[in-house]
């Protein structure tokens, strides 16, 4: 009953700091992603890729992007969005996940599951980190957690595909899209600044 305990009471602290580390996970995540992907040649390529780097990178932690796609598939299920199914690519040699939409979904349902998603993977590394100390784990099951864990948060970036979708969705809402993204980020906003905080 004791580990039991020990477990949730580290599954609410994971839960809580997840909400406050989310927008700093993000934004360090797709200033990484962005520089790496600047450092790539433009122009045709001699190697076996065109950014051998970021190549790598996306193979050794392939694991998170599969665990980000699943969250995201789950929470885009529960909110109705029209998901066709899952997709994948290997340009360049860079791995890469994705979830293929049928119809842009309203501005908001696409925020808030881009949002919710986000929350989830960092609660998910978070509990990787912690929860194997709590059950006396041996090292090498620590390692594998802790793996997984930086896995899922180099992962937990913003890519061209949401950006792209989020373009989509407000072209085909019009005026209540935008309206649906002002309101969206003042409540994203107002919930940061007023009630939860962010790690900095």
């Amino acid at each position: 009953m004791m580990v039991l305990s020990d477990v949730l009471v580290v599954l609410l602290a994971s839960l809580q700091l997840s909400l406050r580390m989310t927008p700093l996970v993000i934004v360090v995540a797709t200033l990484v992603r962005s520089v790496l992907l600047l450092t790539g040649r433009k122009r045709a390529f001699h190697t076996w890729t065109r950014n051998t780097l970021l190549s790598v990178l996306t193979i050794v932690f392939a694991p998170g992007m599969v665990v980000n796609t699943l969250i995201r598939y789950l929470i885009c299920a529960i909110l109705k969005v029209d998901i066709e199914g899952v997709g994948g690519t290997s340009t360049y040699a860079e791995f890469n996940l994705f979830l293929e939409v049928g119809k842009p979904p309203h501005v908001a349902v696409l925020l808030t599951a881009l949002f919710v998603s986000s929350v989830l993977s960092v609660f998910v590394s978070l509990s990787l980190l912690f929860i194997p100390f709590v059950l006396l784990m041996g090292v090498p099951v620590v390692l594998l957690c802790w793996y997984v864990a930086m896995s899922v948060l180099l992962n937990s970036c913003i890519r061209s595909g949401d950006i792209v979708l989020l373009g989509e969705s407000l072209k085909k809402h019009g005026e209540r899209g935008v309206l649906e993204l002002v309101c969206v980020i003042a409540a994203l906003a107002l919930f940061y600044t007023q009630i939860v905080g962010v790690v900095l």
